[in-house]
């Protein structure tokens, strides 16, 4: 299936740092998929659909990073669409997994990945929920482990403090600076939903190291703590 995946991404040249970046962001999402499924003790199939989602889940991406060079959706593509669209309508799900009977769940799983919720009437809300969490869990570690840039520059948005301050998942349509940014990855924990995530991301200290990052830690404490307090409330609580 890794095989397979390597020869899509072939086909628009792996070595493009986009491509390359795409490619093994799918391979941690797996594996990190597959953790989770373990954690919760998933059947054989549906652990066996978590692997699949896991590695396929940014199949768009390949595509959108080679037609429009970015990775934004409001101004290219919406890549959970076009992704499923792509393996299911066309078939190509069939390189990597070939029992039919669970395409339409693959299919949700993919086109939801990205957006503000799932919908109530999917097949898997499980399966929806659990490549959420893993996508947000490599995309926060990414942050950590300064694989990506993040800064506090620039004013913070009143929408962005809100839904923040309520919990809420940051809608990337609100960002205007640098410091939006910054509060729409930390409140990518609001929308987790598994014991595993909660634990992760503590052991892991995830939140502390994004923090030693940040330039004006007075401006940005408050935030910081109470992604702190939310992390830890919901390990009590699992």
């Amino acid at each position: 299936m890794i095989e397979e995946l390597k020869k899509y991404a072939m086909k628009f040249d792996i070595n493009d740092p986009g491509i390359s970046k795409k490619y093994y962001h799918s391979l941690r999402v797996q594996k990190i998929s597959e953790e989770i499924a373990k954690h919760e003790k998933l059947d054989k199939e549906e652990y066996e659909l978590a692997s699949v989602i896991g590695l396929l889940h940014d199949f768009g991406r390949f595509y959108q990073w080679h037609k429009y060079q970015t990775f934004n959706d409001l101004i290219s593509l919406d890549h959970g669409d076009y992704g499923a669209s792509e393996l299911i309508d066309k078939n190509l799900i069939e390189n990597f997994y070939n029992k039919k009977e669970n395409y339409q769940i693959i299919y949700e799983a993919i086109k939801y990945h990205n957006k503000y919720s799932v919908p109530e009437k999917v097949i898997s809300k499980k399966l929806c929920n659990l490549i959420r969490d893993a996508d947000k869990l490599d995309i926060i570690h990414m942050f950590k482990t300064k694989n990506s840039i993040i800064s506090d520059k620039g004013k913070i948005n009143k929408r962005v403090e809100e839904d923040f301050m309520n919990d809420r998942l940051v809608d990337n349509k609100n960002l205007s600076s640098e410091a939006d940014r910054c509060l729409q990855v930390l409140s990518l924990i609001f929308d987790l939903n598994y014991e595993y995530s909660f634990e992760y991301l503590k052991a892991e200290k995830i939140i502390e190291s994004i923090y030693d990052q940040i330039e004006d830690k007075e401006k940005m404490k408050k935030y910081f703590e109470k992604a702190e307090k939310y992390i830890e409330r919901r390990c009590k609580k699992c």
